[in-house]
């Protein structure tokens, strides 16, 4: 029973394994390399491993994730459930196996990793004519995959590194992402097409000639001009908004003008209805001997006195 067990987590630890990458590198030039794991290993550690015999426990730990040793930088991207590996300045001397590799620490367990072979050579037998490429939503970009006159024959792709769903040459893929058209001249490269690009078809991709594979890293932006026509059409709105306000208001206002105008019309109309009459009362003529003596001194201490009074005529038209 005990030997069971033993061989039961043997096979789970092959079973993690991933598939062999071989890659023809520039010398002088760099490479970065996308390693996937499942998201239950986050927390465990990452790092890159190199063996020029192809022997996994016998290999060097050139770097852990989040370092840089030499040459080579690892950075671990739990988000994405990747972690890439940067080499630069490449030698012929850096020829071997190399190894992504997730960090189980179980007696019984495997590490779980994935091998590639590099060729460092002056004259690379597969190579991309751009590693990066970036485009806004809804735009295309485009990459050449260059392959030597050995390879002119061999099975041509264009694969996604996630999920290694594979696009082939000579065939138009259309899905809910993006527009795929790959093309070859059959010569010197195969040219791969996307259109209609949008957030989902970020990430990384592998140019894939026979054996061969290059990495090449998508990345997709905002569409900054759908973005403009955005605000653009907002700001418009708000000015129409404003300007309809601003209307009613003076409408508004100049009824009340109106009305107020039209008040001071009727008073100014009403005021020219009126016109004034004046009545004096004079001095009496009767002698003063006939008056009583206190009542002729009153009358004669008095100035005359003016009465006026306001009589509403109506005007003949």
């Amino acid at each position: 029973m005990q030997y069971l067990l033993i061989v039961i987590f043997f096979v789970q630890g092959i079973e993690r394994t991933w598939t062999e990458k071989k890659l023809t590198l520039q010398t002088g030039g760099s490479v970065t390399i996308p390693c996937h794991y499942d998201r239950g290993f986050i927390q465990h550690k990452k790092y890159w491993c190199y063996h020029d015999k192809a022997a996994f426990n016998y290999c060097s730990i050139l770097a852990y994730a989040n370092t840089t040793e030499g040459k080579v930088t690892v950075t671990d991207n739990p988000a994405q459930s990747l972690f890439t590996v940067t080499m630069r300045d490449l030698e012929e001397d850096h020829t071997g196996t190399y190894w992504c590799a997730v960090e189980i620490e179980g007696i019984f367990q495997l590490d779980v990793t994935e091998q590639l072979y590099f060729t460092v050579t002056s004259a690379p037998a597969v190579s991309v004519n751009r590693n990066s490429v970036s485009g806004e939503e809804g735009s295309s970009v485009s990459v050449q995959c260059l392959y030597s006159a050995a390879y002119q024959n061999k099975h041509k792709q264009w694969c996604r590194s996630t999920d290694w769903s594979c696009y082939t040459v000579g065939r138009t893929y259309t899905s809910q992402n993006s527009t795929v058209w790959i093309s070859d001249d059959g010569k010197t490269f195969f040219k791969v097409e996307m259109s209609g690009l949008k957030k989902s078809d970020a990430g990384w991709y592998w140019c894939s000639v026979g054996d061969v594979q290059v990495p090449v890293h998508l990345t997709v932006t905002e569409d900054t001009g759908h973005r403009t026509v955005v605000v653009l059409t907002v700001f418009a709105g708000l000015t129409l908004l404003a300007g309809v306000a601003f209307w009613m208001w003076r409408r508004k206002r100049g009824s009340r003008q109106s009305e107020s105008q039209k008040r001071n019309t009727e008073w100014e109309q009403h005021n020219a209805e009126l016109s004034y009459s004046s009545v004096i009362f004079k001095e009496s003529k009767k002698k003063l001997g006939q008056r009583d003596t206190e009542a002729q001194t009153s009358l004669q201490s008095e100035e005359p006195v003016t009465y006026s009074t306001l009589t509403n005529v109506k005007q003949s038209p």
